[in-house]
């Protein structure tokens, strides 16, 4: 029931709101494995997956977020960097790489495992971000 509420409260939302609330999830998922990958707090494969659940509910209409109406941002302020539309076919690759290693923790069924596929998610967001992003501020 939560997941409807959130794609309902997704749907009313501008394509940069919801790219804003992806990345808000993303962080949120990221806070939840990062402590695990570093050894802070014990393995739990059940936080990993309802954090993921909780990414994809909030990521799920990621293709249709970019159009080129967005770049500016208008009232609503986007740190979008205009080589989403100028190298579409590298931000595309970005994606694709980032739902692989996404897949990849998803299916991940222990500690080892998980820590062994996490590296691959985190270098997805980071070279996403270092491209395709500026910085706020």
């Amino acid at each position: 029931m939560a997941l409807g509420f959130a794609s309902a409260a997704m749907a009313e939302m501008g394509p940069i709101e919801s790219r804003q609330a992806c990345m808000k999830a993303n962080g949120k998922m990221m806070g939840v494995m990062v402590p695990m990958m570093k050894g802070e707090k014990p393995f739990d494969k059940a936080a990993i997956d309802a954090a993921m659940a909780d990414e994809a509910a909030a990521c799920g209409g990621w293709a249709g977020w970019w159009g080129e109406d967005t770049k500016a941002g208008g009232a609503v302020e986007t740190y979008a960097k205009d080589e989403i539309w100028t190298d579409k076919a590298g931000f595309e690759a970005a994606g694709m790489a980032y739902g692989k290693a996404n897949e990849a923790v998803k299916a991940a069924a222990d500690e080892a495992s998980f820590k062994a596929a996490f590296p691959a998610l985190g270098a997805s967001c980071q070279g996403c971000h270092e491209k395709f992003r500026r910085p706020k501020g």
